[in-house]
């Protein structure tokens, strides 16, 4: 099986909100994403972390990317029409060789908890050029909260 799908890690939602209160702060700049190639297969229901399987091979590598991937900065939380929204600014790599096809988000902070994971549709790279990766106008991810 393949990587075919973006969502957000059950066992994080989870453990968020029971008493493990993993105490995740969206706002905060102290998340990365960590780009990927075709050989991984997200579990959304039981993946938890960067660097356990099946999150520990098949990182990209390249000119212009470092292993464990780049900080995600401008982070935001907003509500919109009952939704909870997650963004933040855009990620470029300048003068990079890469080849990926999505990016896991994580808290290095945190025991490399992952929060998400977003699939790009298919293998994106470049040769020497700049890799980028423009979210979604809704956000990075969107947690609707109505009935």
């Amino acid at each position: 099986m393949a990587w075919s799908a973006s969502g957000l890690f059950v066992a994080t939602q989870v453990d968020q909100w029971d008493p493990t209160n993993l105490a995740i702060d969206l706002t905060a700049e102290d998340s990365k994403v960590a780009f990927w190639g075709s050989s991984v297969t997200p579990n959304f229901d039981t993946d938890t972390a960067y660097n356990t399987a099946p999150w520990n091979s098949g990182q990209s590598s390249g000119a212009g990317y470092t292993a464990g991937g780049p900080t995600l900065t401008g982070t935001t939380l907003a509500v919109v029409s009952g939704s909870m929204r997650f963004d933040a600014d855009n990620i470029q790599l300048d003068n990079s060789t890469i080849t990926s096809e999505g990016v896991l988000h994580y808290w290095p902070n945190k025991t490399n908890r992952a929060f998400l994971a977003v699939w790009f549709g298919g293998v994106k790279e470049t040769q020497d050029g700049t890799f980028l990766i423009t979210w979604h106008a809704n956000g990075i991810a969107v947690l609707d909260c109505t009935p």
